[in-house]
């Protein structure tokens, strides 16, 4: 028995424990209209910082094959040269000697390569522009150029710079080659 104002604390945990209130209709379209609105708002950048990244992962898959040349080149005491292959292809490869393409014979075949040597660019990247670029026995480049990289919705692009110092530099299109 329970005296008059005073409270069943039993009766009082089911009650809390029973007593549910959901979302009116009002509240649930007000949720759904903004989460829709950061969406809207969010997934362009996504889109644009994704584009990004992949441009600039292909620039640098193309420094680190650049400087693999010259290292070749400076360790074995020949020259190395790089040859690309722009669209279908997407494709590199370098080869000792001062020639290119690269002859039979000469082709430098190794990790990352196929048996003719020839690396592709991933994620659907490809080469616009790509000169034959060949590194001296001392590292420096006997032939400089620009090899630009562009990513797969063709929205973005990169210029690789390589000096006849032999320094490689990723940069942005059209800037001066120093």
């Amino acid at each position: 028995m329970h005296m008059p104002g005073e409270i069943d604390v039993r009766e009082h945990t089911r009650r809390a424990w029973t007593w549910v209130d959901g979302f009116t209709a009002v509240e649930l379209l007000v949720l759904v209209s903004i989460v829709s609105i950061l969406c809207a708002i969010g997934f362009p950048l996504y889109l644009s910082y994704s584009r990004a990244q992949e441009t600039d992962s292909a620039a640098r898959v193309v420094v680190v094959a650049l400087n693999q040349a010259r290292q070749l080149a400076v360790t074995r005491g020949i020259s190395f040269s790089i040859e690309t292959q722009t669209n279908p292809n997407n494709r590199m490869r370098f080869c000792s000697g001062t020639v290119a393409p690269c002859p039979a014979g000469l082709v430098y075949t190794g990790a990352e390569t196929d048996g003719n040597g020839w690396r592709k660019l991933e994620n659907g990247s490809r080469f616009t522009a790509g000169p034959a670029i060949t590194f001296s026995s001392l590292g420096a480049a006997t032939v400089s150029g620009v090899v630009t990289v562009q990513n797969s919705s063709a929205s973005g692009s990169l210029d690789i710079c390589v000096s006849p110092s032999g320094r490689i530099k990723v940069q942005a299109p059209g800037s001066a080659c120093p």
